[in-house]
């Protein structure tokens, strides 16, 4: 369904992603995992047209979409939910959805609430939709998906089923605080 071959993007001189390819499969959930400044976000706008890359090529249902303005992307059926970078920017979904609910009191309809937006996720998937996860919560992240890419300055470094990942102690380690 979105193919990603060997991009490139860069920021001035400075070289932000470099020759990173992805796939992602129709109806799989798949997430891009790795530190601030890894590339994330400038790979999410590089496919959904905000960014050129200056190689490579991005094709979605086999046609190639680098160079498509983005409300055409939104039509064909690509669309992005940024972070938002409000009051805690550096907390995961779960994080922020229970500082949200900081002032409540009951820690059990708190944690009922936040499952509920993650059951909401799941019901998506059960509905076939392809999902390109990025989340800051790496280990929700991981739970929540099929495959798996890890990002590093700017370069795929590890790449594979989710739970083998999340098992990686590699992976525990640098993302997982393990």
């Amino acid at each position: 369904m979105l193919t990603i071959e060997n991009i490139s993007v860069n920021y001035g001189a400075i070289e932000a992603l470099t020759n990173i390819s992805m796939r992602v499969e129709q109806g799989e959930v798949v997430t891009l995992i790795g530190a601030n400044g890894a590339g994330k976000t400038t790979t999410l706008r590089t496919i959904t047209g905000l960014l050129e890359p200056t190689e490579g090529r991005i094709l979605f249902e086999g046609k190639e979409i680098q160079g498509v303005a983005t409300h055409k992307l939104v039509a064909r059926g690509i669309s992005m939910s940024p972070e938002g970078r409000g009051v805690f920017a550096n907390l995961s979904v779960r994080e922020n959805l229970q500082m949200g609910a900081y002032l409540r009191k009951n820690k059990t309809e708190i944690a009922e609430d936040v499952d509920t937006i993650f059951e909401a996720i799941d019901e998506i998937r059960s509905k076939g939709t392809t999902i390109l996860l990025v989340e800051q919560n790496a280990h929700a992240a991981l739970h929540h998906s099929d495959r798996a890419y890890v990002l590093e300055t700017g370069k795929i470094v590890m790449e594979g089923p989710s739970k083998e990942l999340a098992a990686d102690p590699r992976i525990k380690e640098a993302y997982l605080g393990e």
